[in-house]
């Protein structure tokens, strides 16, 4: 298994990294805003070296979600050895011809973004002049990691994640990557800024007429007139929360009221408040009201 090469043929299938699909304990891919996300892990890394031929992909970004990995890059006149602690980041431009040997465990979350999209997250957080990423190994970034480990965050063996969700976090992600590792500077930070009153409002009657569908953090920033980076800063500044935690209030806030002023059932509730299924409507309202709904309509009307 690999993260992205080209082997010489083995008579084995591989995916769209190259990695050998017969050898992946793990294999995720979530499709995001301007990139995509894969989770790759192996027991053990592949025997044979790893090549890539320079190609005008984007970049490639893996960070290590468990230390012991090791790998050794070939570069024209010498090569470089790199041992992978949990956290661990490597990017890497895939213009750039690619040789490595790998060895030790691997267990990595990865993420693929073009060259546009770098340049559209950057004028939409103002860095300004990013025109590429810089390539490095092995560089620590617990922040990189929580964010990728709550994407790829399961409960009970199910995702709970809606296309709000990833788009925070592909948002939010983007931006930390282009201000860490981007050739650019920054503007001056937008602290303080709070979404207006009519903005609020607006937001509101949106998420109200759409408890039952996925909303978008391009709809919600479209509707206060924002891009996508500043509309994520104002509103956690504003409500105190990001806006998947907003909504899931207002859909478990929704599920309340029918729960204690009417008889419709708990499929039929987890439906109406968009939950993707009863099982998922359980969890999330044990989590933020301590107890099954089922339960918790029956101490109502006691």
């Amino acid at each position: 298994m690999t993260d992205v090469s080209s082997i010489a043929a083995s008579g084995r299938s591989h995916d769209s990294l190259g990695c050998s699909m017969d050898r992946l304990d793990d294999d995720r891919t979530i499709e995001g805003r301007d990139m995509t996300f894969y989770r790759k892990r192996s027991a053990s890394a592949p025997p044979a070296r790893v090549t890539t031929p320079a190609t005008g992909r984007g970049y490639l970004v893996g960070l290590s979600a468990t230390g012991g990995h090791r790998r050794r890059i070939f570069k024209e006149h010498h090569s470089t050895v790199h041992d992978f602690e949990q956290n661990a980041v490597y990017l890497r431009n895939f213009a750039d011809d690619y040789r490595a040997d790998l060895s030790g465990s691997f267990n990595f979350m990865l993420l693929e973004i073009n060259h546009s999209a770098v340049e559209r997250i950057a004028d939409a957080a103002d860095y300004r002049n990013v025109s590429e990423l810089r390539s490095l190994a092995a560089h620590p970034d617990p922040v990189l990691g929580g964010m990728l480990g709550a994407l790829f965050a399961t409960v009970d063996g199910s995702a709970d994640r809606s296309a709000l969700f990833v788009d925070q976090l592909s948002v939010a992600i983007g931006v930390h990557i282009v201000q860490q590792y981007g050739n650019g500077r920054g503007g001056a930070a937008a602290r303080g800024r709070r979404l207006s009153p009519r903005c609020q409002a607006k937001i509101k009657d949106l998420a109200r007429s759409r408890l039952n569908g996925d909303l978008t953090v391009e709809e919600l920033a479209s509707a206060c007139n924002l891009s996508q980076a500043t509309f994520l800063r104002a509103f956690r500044e504003s409500m105190g929360k990001t806006p998947y935690r907003w909504l899931l209030q207002q859909r478990i806030e929704k599920a309340v009221e029918l729960l204690q002023f009417s008889q419709t059932s708990l499929k039929e509730i987890a439906r109406i408040c968009g939950f993707s299924d009863q099982s998922h409507f359980t969890r999330a309202f044990v989590q933020v009201m301590g107890a099954a709904p089922g339960a918790w309509r029956r101490s109502r009307q006691s």
